[in-house]
């Protein structure tokens, strides 16, 4: 068999309709054989690293594999950063990358794109990934491929596979059943933790849920819900976890990030006998710059494979089946009567001809998303991340940890062309000047989001922490005008009131918009302005 054929089949079997790529030379032969094969729908866009964050949208939306496809050296090594979100965000990638051919390697010659070795590109993968492999022997290329499609599958991070131009036509041998992936469960362990979970949970008075994001990662999101109405309980998310349980749940109380959080989120949060922890690793911002606020003695922790209660911990306890045993205890306390938690706005929404704010963005757009709930929210990073906080949509996606700017635009797309569910992008005029020209795609690719690109002419973000700084401004550039140029929609707004009209007039456009918010220097989102005035304190 040959082995792009043994390759596009296995990628077939685990569901991939879309591949995200860029090509090169060294990939040439491998892109000429994936149009040949006509399965797969080839997403080519400008620049390797919005390749990365395409295919990571496209895994994150779906719930799936993001694949992506590059050449060796320049193209490779330019998207180990998208790669690195997805390690760090558990986000399933497979990495395809072309590479130099076996006669080259056998020759002994420099090569174009060449760094340190030929197995440069493989080594800095291998910091990256979970599973990284050169496919140069026929004998063992079919069992490599078999492997990390599992691995990607099963352990939901980036795998990488790096095919020499020589081997993509080249016959390879039958792996036979292949390897499996084994994800070993403890039934002791599982059967153990969640009789101490529901022991505590029962024993408790103000037990409270928070959810992060290997609930989404995992799939589990309906098995968790059904868990938060069995209890009754009040449900917050952490900050990467934040879509994963609805926003207009009447259980949901909000995004919980420490002692940036609003103070009735920190009471009901801090002031709990019992938070149980499912599916988030606690971090400086998974659970904001003051994890440690929660209380060890009350802190239950449940994630991928393992258990934590108090000194307990439950190895191999799948997360998946920790919750189903919940749901099945007989154990679990009777629902509690909670009454319905208000997501109102802090303030009354700035009067239609009011100048233009961050604090008039957040109401727009919750005004927004409350009359078209099915859109995903991207967001990127800086104040358009902390913003989305705030921001009531059912379903946001964003490199909440890892924190790289330039993912949502490219992200994005690799949303609406995978599900075709159209987005609404929020991004700042820094991050759009990464990756932002990837909306020139749009148009061929048949994708219309809304684009709300906050443009305060510098990082705003970074300002914030040294507020005389003079290394954040960023160049002036026509977003609304190259908008047009790209072939949507571009509007400049001023008011609150036109803010307001751009977004309802956006939604009925036929093509991508970009409504460009200027900002005054130093507005930021009420949830930044927090997060920077506790992390000086405790940081510098």
């Amino acid at each position: 068999m040959v082995l792009h054929t043994f390759l596009f089949d296995r990628l077939r079997d685990a569901d991939v309709r879309h591949v995200f790529g860029l090509p090169g030379d060294f990939a040439l032969n491998l892109f000429q054989a994936l149009e040949a094969d006509g399965r797969f729908t080839l997403v080519r866009l400008s620049h390797e690293p919005a390749v990365g964050f395409a295919a990571d949208g496209c895994a994150r939306a779906t719930g799936g594999l993001g694949v992506c496809c590059v050449t060796y050296g320049a193209g490779g090594l330019n998207m180990v950063n998208a790669v690195a979100c997805a390690y760090a965000e558990e986000s399933p990638l497979v990495v395809l990358s072309g590479g130099p051919g076996r006669a080259e390697r056998r020759r002994g010659l420099l090569v174009h794109h060449e760094v340190k070795s030929f197995e440069s590109q493989l080594n800095v993968y291998r910091e990256v990934t979970e599973h990284a492999a050169i496919l140069d022997d026929p004998a063992r290329a079919a069992t490599e491929i078999v492997l990390a499609i599992e691995v990607a599958r099963k352990r939901k991070r980036p795998v990488y596979l790096e095919i020499p131009r020589d081997m993509v036509a080249a016959e390879i041998e039958d792996p036979g059943d292949g390897p499996s992936v084994a994800l070993p469960a403890d039934e002791g362990a599982i059967a153990e933790a969640v009789t101490e979970i529901a022991a505590r949970l029962r024993a408790a008075r103000h037990p409270v849920l928070i959810v992060g994001v290997e609930v989404h990662r995992l799939q589990i999101r309906d098995a968790v819900v059904a868990l938060a109405e069995r209890l009754g309980v009040p449900v917050a998310s952490s900050f990467l976890g934040r879509g994963v349980f609805p926003t207009r749940h009447p259980q949901f109380a909000g995004t919980y990030l420490g002692v940036v959080s609003p103070a009735a989120l920190r009471e009901t949060v801090e002031s709990s006998d019992c938070v149980l922890l499912v599916g988030e690793h606690i971090s400086d911002t998974s659970l904001g710059i003051s994890a440690n606020r929660l209380d060890e003695t009350n802190l239950l922790r449940a994630v991928a494979d393992d258990v934590f209660v108090g000194h307990h911990r439950y190895q191999r306890a799948p997360l998946e089946r920790v919750v189903a045993g919940l749901l099945a205890s007989p154990d679990l306390p009777a629902a509690r009567r909670l009454p319905a938690i208000e997501q109102a706005l802090p303030d009354e929404p700035p009067a239609p001809d009011a100048p233009i704010s961050m604090r008039g963005v957040i109401h727009a757009l919750n005004a927004f998303v409350d009359e078209h709930p099915e859109m995903p929210l991207v967001a990127d990073t800086g104040d358009a991340l902390f913003a989305s906080v705030e921001i009531r949509s059912n379903e946001c996606i964003a490199p909440a940890y890892y924190a790289t700017m330039g993912f949502a635009v490219p992200a994005a797309l690799g949303i609406e062309t995978t599900t075709r569910r159209r987005p609404i992008v929020l991004v700042g005029d820094g991050a759009f000047q990464m990756t932002g020209p990837e909306i020139a795609h749009a148009a061929a690719l048949d994708c219309r989001p809304i684009v709300v690109l906050l443009n305060n002419s510098r990082w705003e973000m970074l300002q914030a922490f040294f507020p005389d700084a003079r290394y954040n401004t960023t160049p002036p550039w026509p977003f609304a005008a190259l908008a047009d140029l790209w072939g949507g929609r571009g509007v400049r707004v001023r008011t609150q009131g036109e803010l307001r009209r751009a977004l309802d007039h956006a939604w009925h456009t036929p093509t991508f918009t970009l409504v460009e918010v200027p900002l005054a220097p130093g507005d930021i989102s009420p949830v930044l302005r927090r997060f920077v005035d506790e992390f000086k304190r405790r940081v510098y």
